[in-house]
This record gives C-alpha cells, sequence and structure tokens, in this order.
C-alpha cells in the first residue's frame, strides 16, 4: 500500500487541490490500481501562506511502484496546478509506510506553524519519494497528509465543474438546497446559515468545486446531494476528512498558561471586564485567566454570535476557542459555564409608597413627600438575557476545523444553524 500526499496546488485566481486529487483518482483507476478512501486533510487555520482552505489530500494506493505512481501522480500536478501563482507551491509525497514520527508531524501541522526545512528534513531521513516546486512549501502539507491520523472524522462530498464552466457564476436552484438541508440535517450540516439565510456550502471563487456537502452520514449526504438540482457536475468524490472536528483546538483549560500566535486554544477564564464594541461592530472584552489576562475577540462576520458576547459581565465563569492573533484570541466558541448574578443599586421605596430621589453625593436619599431619608440604596436583581450553555458562530464565519455544535450532543449546546 502507498499513500500519495498533495498539497499547495492552487491559488487565488483558481484549481484546487482536491479537484487535482479527483482527477488523479481517476487516472490510478483507469490504469488499473486500487484507491482507498482519499483523506481531505485541513491544516492550520491560523497558517500565514495557506491559499484559501489549507486543505491537502492523502490518496491510498494498492502498487508496488512508487516511481510509476509516481510519474501519474506527478503528470497530473503539472497539469492542474497554478504554478504562476505567487504563493503557490506545490508538493507531491508517495510513502509505503507511516512512521511515528510523520503522525506527530502531522498533529503538529494541524496546531503550529512548521518550516520547509523540518519537513525535508523528515523526507530524506525516512527516505521518501517526494518532489517540490518552487519554495517546496507544499511537502509540509503533502507530509502531513501521508502521515494524518484521524481521532474523529467525517465525511465531505465535493461536487467538481466541468471545465468550460470554471469562473463563470454557478447555477444552483435555492429552494432544493434549502429543502435539502431541512431533510438530513442534523446528518449534514453547514448547507446553508439560517440565521443570516445566506448558503454556504459553496464558493464564489473561480475554482472548480461546484459545492461540498458535509456531514457525519455519508448516507445522508448522498440523499442530500440527490435533492440538490444544479448544473450537471464534471465529477464527484467523498472525503473521510478531519473537518469539523475541532482537530486544530490546544486544550489549555487546565494546564499553565503559554500562548503562542497563529495557534488556537480552549481556555478557561472569568470575564474580567464590560465587553466594549469599536467601529466596524467588532466585539472586545478580557478574560482573566489566573496568571494572566488576554483580549478575546468577536469580529463582524460572526453576526448574531457577537449578541451573546455582548450580554456577558464581568465575574461570569466561561471557556473560550479560538486563534490566537497579536496577543487577541478570536472567537470560535464560546461556553457559559456559570452566570454572575446581576445586581444595580436604585433609589430605596418610602413608606408612604414613593420612590426616593439622591439627597445629593454622600448624603444618601429623601422622599419628597415626607421628607424621611435613608443612607442604603435599594439593590435589585436583574434577570440576565442570556443562558449558560454552549454558543457558537453562524455558519457563514465558521471554519473548516471548528466543530459545529450539532455534533457534541451537549444538551447545553446552543447550535448555530
Amino acid at each position: 500500500m502507498l499513500i500519495v500526499g498533495i498539497d499547495d496546488t492552487d491559488s487565488e485566481r483558481g484549481f484546487c487541490t482536491t479537484y487535482l486529487a479527483a482527477v488523479l483518482i481517476e487516472r490510478l483507476r483507469a490504469s488499473g490500481c486500487q484507491t482507498g478512501a482519499p483523506r481531505l486533510v485541513r491544516l492550520n487555520p491560523c497558517a500565514r501562506y495557506k491559499t484559501r482552505g489549507n486543505a491537502a489530500i492523502a490518496i491510498p494506493v494498492e502498487a508496488e511502484d512508487p516511481e510509476e505512481i509516481g510519474k501519474l501522480a506527478l503528470d497530473t500536478l503539472l497539469e492542474l496546478s497554478d504554478l504562476s501563482g505567487r504563493n503557490t507551491n506545490p508538493g507531491l509525497v508517495i510513502a509505503d509506510r507511516v512512521t511515528a514520527e510523520m503522525r506527530r508531524f502531522y498533529r503538529r501541522a494541524v496546531t503550529e506553524i512548521l518550516e520547509i526545512e523540518e519537513a525535508k528534513r523528515i523526507l530524506s531521513s525516512e527516505g521518501i519519494w517526494h518532489r517540490g516546486f518552487k519554495n517546496q512549501r507544499g511537502l509540509i502539507g503533502a507530509l502531513a497528509a501521508v502521515g494524518s491520523e484521524f481521532d474523529d472524522h467525517t465525511y465531505e462530498l465535493i461536487a467538481y465543474r466541468r471545465r468550460g464552466l470554471w469562473g463563470t457564476p454557478r447555477a444552483l436552484d435555492e429552494d432544493s438546497i434549502w429543502n435539502a438541508d431541512r431533510a438530513t440535517y442534523p446528518a449534514t450540516w453547514d448547507t446553508v446559515d439560517y440565521s443570516n439565510r445566506r448558503i454556504v456550502f459553496s464558493p464564489h471563487s473561480p475554482d472548480p468545486v461546484l459545492f461540498g456537502i458535509r456531514g457525519d452520514d455519508p448516507g445522508a449526504i448522498r440523499r442530500a446531494f440527490s435533492m440538490i438540482r444544479s448544473e450537471a457536475p464534471e465529477r464527484c468524490v467523498m472525503y473521510v476528512t478531519n473537518q469539523g472536528t475541532d482537530a486544530h483546538i490546544i486544550d489549555m483549560s487546565d494546564r499553565d498558561i503559554l500562548l503562542h500566535d497563529d495557534r488556537s486554544y480552549r481556555l478557561r477564564g472569568s470575564v474580567a471586564g464590560e465587553p466594549r464594541v469599536i467601529e466596524g461592530g467588532h466585539v472586545f472584552f478580557p478574560i482573566d485567566l489566573g496568571e494572566r489576562k488576554i483580549e478575546c475577540a468577536a469580529f463582524e462576520p460572526t453576526k448574531c454570535f457577537r449578541k451573546i458576547v455582548r450580554s456577558l459581565i464581568p465575574g461570569d465563569l466561561i471557556e473560550v476557542y479560538g486563534s490566537m492573533k497579536s496577543g487577541t484570541l478570536n472567537l470560535e466558541k464560546i461556553d457559559i459555564i456559570s452566570l454572575e448574578r446581576q445586581r444595580r443599586s436604585r433609589p430605596p421605596l418610602c413608606a408612604c409608597g414613593r420612590r426616593m430621589e439622591s439627597a445629593g453625593s454622600g448624603k444618601g436619599y429623601r422622599c419628597r413627600r415626607c421628607r424621611t431619608r435613608s443612607m442604603e440604596a435599594e439593590i435589585v436583581e436583574h434577570p440576565r438575557d442570556i443562558e449558560e450553555g454552549l454558543y457558537e458562530v453562524p455558519p457563514s464565519a465558521r471554519r473548516h476545523l471548528a466543530k459545529p455544535l450539532v455534533r457534541t450532543r451537549n444538551p447545553r449546546a446552543h447550535p448555530s444553524r
């Protein structure tokens, strides 16, 4: 068994690594090779040099000659890569085994920023067939894909457009998409965004993807596909993937605090200040982690999620999920563990039935009607306008790797659909 890993073949102008893989799978089968379930491997979403979704592909192949498979894979890569793209640096890896070091490399590639030289060192020390182009950055993702081992997985069926239609508007019947989602949710998810009335499973870029249906049940995914009316796809592939699994999240909820930019964390602490809204509609608040305080941010594209964030008050105990950027945690999810009681003071009620008023700074309160005085304010508890539980950004703002709450089966979850 060989495993073919491919990464970094697309660009902002078009092409797509998953499309290249779909074509390669057909060509491998036509040459007499048997292929296993292809893996769509999402890597660290904070990577600075990613083109779009930071995805690599691994294809298991029943074959004995890596040189023969390498020639077919290399020819396909050269044909279907945008080598003129400024940030396109393809990598191709073919391995006949997966070692513990390769598995560790995959796990780090999902959570950290890795260097090209580290990938090349492992490829050289393990004697693995590989080819890299331009600065060879794609070798990082290609090697990580080969070494990928999923603790949790989902599926995505990707339908591809005929080449003559690339760059033109996609022909999709919206009613059929909404109907397919209603018929198959929650076995499929992130097809539409109900709260923002948007279809989110189809890109707007000029690449070959027509749409992708994600979910936990391949049967439900195929059912949704059969219900959708669209332009005729050229081909379709079902991928096993780490999408929707939170594989990028490093759990720091009960560890010493040492945080790095371009990594994603789960952190526990208490709200340390009132949320504030800045120009553009972005919401920020501080969280006290015990050893230090950091800022958390819910940016404008998270839409209704910001209402939850704005409802927090100092003292709320929370867990936050998100990525560090310039020392600020960009929120993906929030778990409100316990709510602080919200109390406000007001002038006391006089025995005569009239509400007192301030008698001046430091002088307490007085009743205009009967001249009664009091130095104590009345403390009133106000109900909170949020509940404890898990909240998430809407599908239109969700990262590929972020686990939708509908997958958690947690009774405390408030899924955003």
